[in-house]
């Protein structure tokens, strides 16, 4: 077990209260600094370190930066807040400027046996604002931690001088006594995370480009899904304060005090033309400028809330930038991990190989999943990681184990030790060196300022011994390194597949493979399905061509916007990495799978947004039954519903959305009147496609069109849809019924009038869906619940047929601004028949 005194005995420096003398030779700020202010504490602390190289926009004396410094104090005995004092006089090491130094007066503390000492720097607003909140006399660390928040909305200034700087934060990790011992220097870590771009990046940072006469440079960069706002400091679960290293994201949450959750920023755009987003000269890299507040890991189900980047780049010399998506990923599939962003860790995304041209845009990209671009991403936090100790000395690394690919390369290790003979390093395989004869020895260091061992490593070799281990000794201590390497050899490759397909389905087509291995192809998105399996005879040549053709049905994989299937090539053997080709069907189709469930209800006003039932809600014999409002094809407004048929529009409601494109959960919803029939806007379409969902496509909630299921799915308002449960407009085809029927249900067919604009009225009779087959294991029941007409100048919005038929919303196009729906009565069912798109009827959702 770690003793709680280690993070003293780390840094090796304490500051007594009454003097500025410090007697270790380290740190000699007696020669500058004035004598300590009497009853003031002389604190030091270090913060993150930086290692840029030339193209970083931000340097490490901006990004080192501390403008100001607030301490707040904690009763260790309860864990209840004392006091907070603002730093004085800071001061920054000449020699090293990830060392601070600062005055301050903690006598409001009181006469006290232990307490906890909290540092924050360059977010005195925020600590100003909690340390006076009424409440704080009786708040614990934790309550004050999370009172701590600052803003992070677009671009980080990283403008030189007039730069912002990083909140940042430090505390003792173990309680100290304010009467009797002197306060230990504090390591501070950034409150931000760092994300760099590069092309071929090696050990040292520089981007070298694509081997092999392959060009590519940067042109842009994108940073989507980032919050517009952070913690200053991490929560007490997600930090390990011996190692100073975040565990986790540490995101602000609404508490008592009335803060928030954060928003989401629109995508923050970095461009090579502009100076300060840390292009370099050739772009080959994009570094020291894309910086934001912590976020949670992502998740394979959710690409499209997730953090992630698009870039922009040019391939082979063309005129024409197109995109490509890069996720905070690490491994591959199927054992891919979606990684949290951490406050002071540096995301480093290394691009090794450009396959071809991605997207024509950057939504298409940021829409789909990665194509034809090969990335590694390393996370690395810029304070050591991991530490030792042995009761009188420590030893910190900043990784324990490394993966590395098949090429020749060299890579470097953080080491900090207080044994004042150093350490050496030695490793176990002949493939695996030492920079420096085998052993490196140095002198004693502190985390804040940790010497760089380098190891070199040969080619991938099926004949050595994997993996290596470096040892590092120091003194008593020692800790192993773990150097693994990625297997893979020469004489392999594939051929580009065309990337794109008609939407009928292609013809046969196919991708050479040329291989000295055996290799086998899978479908990605279903590791199971082996398509073919190949002896090496016969491919080292002239390779093989391997032929497929892809159908356009709803067993093919799709992603939303650009349906696609990607091949993986591999060896059974593990003789070359996996090589992937994605095909695609024409950008602007979603042809979804099929739906796993039915809505219980059809879309009504619930005093407060429009929502409907769930099959389980434990009212759902009455809203069953509820007539629903009536929607323009692709409106996002739902309409007044009151009246006897053949009653006009006339100052008539309009459920009106607002969305909240930063933050869709706080969008709201409003009514007005209208009696122009024009006032609503619809989806206007030139295709024909049963099986297409181009609501889901249209969808644009700025303009109030697209998928009316979706968008209350994306505002919170649909059932489940805070624990992760998704909702879209059924596709025509999804209104048949294969092994069911749609029986009358109720008597009575007859001309009804509606009291109810907002949706309730209930209407006894229309018809059950049965049957079990693709989700419809719940019968839903289809009330007959009317429609209103289309606009032709004498009967535009009229209310007809309620009580004796119901039509009901598909998302497929029906061509020339004609639609498909389901139309019901008591004498027929149409699953497949077409209206005008301007006519308004009910819609009943389904699960995704």
């Amino acid at each position: 077990m770690k003793p709680v005194v280690l993070y003293g005995l780390i840094t090796g420096v304490f500051l007594s209260f009454g003097s500025c003398k410090n007697t270790d030779d380290e740190f000699q700020f007696d020669d500058v600094l004035p004598p300590v202010p009497e009853g003031y504490v002389r604190m030091q602390i270090t913060v993150p370190g930086l290692t840029p190289v030339s193209t970083y926009a931000l340097d490490a004396a901006d990004e080192t930066r501390v403008s100001t410094v607030d301490v707040l104090v904690f009763d260790a005995s309860n864990d209840t807040f004392l006091c907070h004092a603002e730093g004085e006089s800071i001061v920054t090491d000449g020699n090293d400027s990830n060392k601070k130094t600062f005055d301050v007066d903690l006598r409001a503390a009181g006469n006290i046996a232990g307490a906890y000492v909290m540092v924050v720097a360059n977010a005195h607003e925020t600590v100003n604002v909690a340390a006076n909140t009424p409440s704080i006399a009786s708040a614990t660390k934790e309550d004050v931690m999370k009172l701590l928040e600052f803003p992070s909305s677009g671009k980080w200034n990283v403008n030189g001088n007039s730069s912002t700087p990083f909140p940042m934060w430090g505390m003792t990790p173990a309680a100290i006594s304010l009467n009797t011992s002197a306060i230990p220097a504090i390591s501070l870590i950034r409150s931000v995370a760092k994300i760099d771009v590069g092309i071929g990046l090696d050990a040292d940072d520089a981007a070298q480009g694509l081997p092999g006469g392959t060009t590519f440079t940067l042109e842009s960069v994108e940073l989507h899904n980032s919050l517009d706002k952070g913690s200053v400091a991490p929560y007490s679960n997600n930090h390990d304060p011996l190692n100073t290293t975040a565990v986790a994201a540490s995101i602000p949450g609404p508490i008592a005090s009335g803060t928030t959750a954060p928003g989401i920023n629109p995508a923050i755009p970095y461009s090579a033309g502009t100076a300060s987003d840390g292009f370099s000269t050739n772009k080959f890299s994009c570094t020291g400028a894309i910086y934001m507040a912590e976020h949670a890991a992502g998740d394979r189900d959710a690409l499209s809330t997730n953090p992630y980047l698009v870039i922009g780049g040019k391939y082979n010399g063309s005129s024409t930038a197109t995109y490509y998506r890069l996720d905070f990923v690490s491994g591959s599939y199927p054992n891919q991990e979606f990684l949290p962003v951490l406050r002071n860790h540096r995301y480093r995304f290394n691009i090794t190989e450009v396959k071809g041209s991605g997207y024509t845009s950057a939504a298409l990209a940021a829409a789909a999943r990665p194509v034809n671009l090969t990335y590694d991403l390393s996370a690395t936090d810029e304070s050591l990681t991991s530490y030792d100790y042995d009761g009188q000395y420590t030893l910190g690394v900043s990784q324990d184990s490394y993966t590395l690919d098949n090429k020749a390369q060299s890579a470097t290790l953080q080491v900090s030790t207080t044994y004042e003979k150093g350490y050496k390093a030695e490793s176990d395989q002949s493939w695996l060196t030492i920079a420096t004869d085998g052993k490196e020895t140095t002198t004693a260091n502190s985390p804040g300022s940790p010497t760089t061992l380098t190891f070199n490593v040969a080619a991938y070799n099926s004949g050595y011994t994997y993996p290596g281990t470096i040892t590092i000794t120091s003194g008593r201590l020692k800790k192993n390194i773990t150097v693994n390497r990625k297997s893979t050899a020469d004489g392999f490759t594939v051929s580009a597949a065309a990337t794109s397909y008609p939407a009928t389905g292609g013809p046969q087509t196919d991708m050479k493979v040329t291989s000295s291995y055996k290799w086998q192809v899978r479908i990605k998105s279903d590791p199971d399905a082996i398509i073919t399996d190949f002896d090496s005879g016969g491919n080292a040549g002239s390779g093989l061509t391997f032929n497929f053709t892809l159908i356009n049905n709803s067993s093919t994989p799709k992603a939303y916007g650009i349906p696609e299937a990607t091949f993986t090539f591999f060896s059974p053997t593990g003789e070359f990495l996996e090589e992937e080709r994605t095909v695609k069907l024409p950008e602007t189709m979603y042809l979804p799978p099929q739906h796993k469930g039915w809505a219980g209800s059809n879309i009504y006003w619930d005093g407060n947004r429009l929502t409907f039932a769930a099959s389980d809600d434990p009212d759902i014999n009455t809203k069953k039954c509820y007539q629903g409002v009536y929607f323009k094809w692709g409106s996002l407004c739902g309409l007044d519903a009151s009246g006897a048929n053949s009653s006009t529009w006339t100052n008539k409601i309009i459920y009106q959305p607002n969305w909240n494109i930063n933050n869709p959960a706080s969008s709201s919803w409003s009514t007005v009147n209208s009696s122009n029939w024009a006032d609503i806007s619809c989806v206007n379409v030139n295709a024909n496609n049963r099986n297409r969902a181009y609501l889901y496509e249209a969808h644009k909630p700025v303009n109030r069109l697209g998928d009316i299921c979706r968008y209350l799915t994306q505002t919170g308002d649909a059932p489940g849809s805070s624990t992760g449960t998704k909702w879209r407009i059924p596709t025509s085809n999804e209104f048949e019924a294969p092994g069911g029927t749609y029986p009358l249900e109720g008597g009575g067919w007859s001309s009804q009038t509606s009291d109810k604009a907002d949706g309730t009225y209930i209407i006894g009779f229309g018809r059950i869906k049965t049957g079990t087959n693709n989700g419809d294991a719940y019968q839903p029941f289809f009330p007959a619940a009317g429609w209103r007409y289309y606009a032709d100048g004498t009967n535009d919005g009229k209310l007809w047929s309620l009580g004796v038929e119901g039509l009901y919303r598909t998302s497929s196009p029906g061509g020339n601004n004609y639609v498909y729906e389901l139309d019901i009565n008591s004498g027929r069912i149409g699953a497949s028949d077409t209206n005008p798109n301007t006519f308004a009827f009910n819609v009943r959702c389904v699960k995704e």
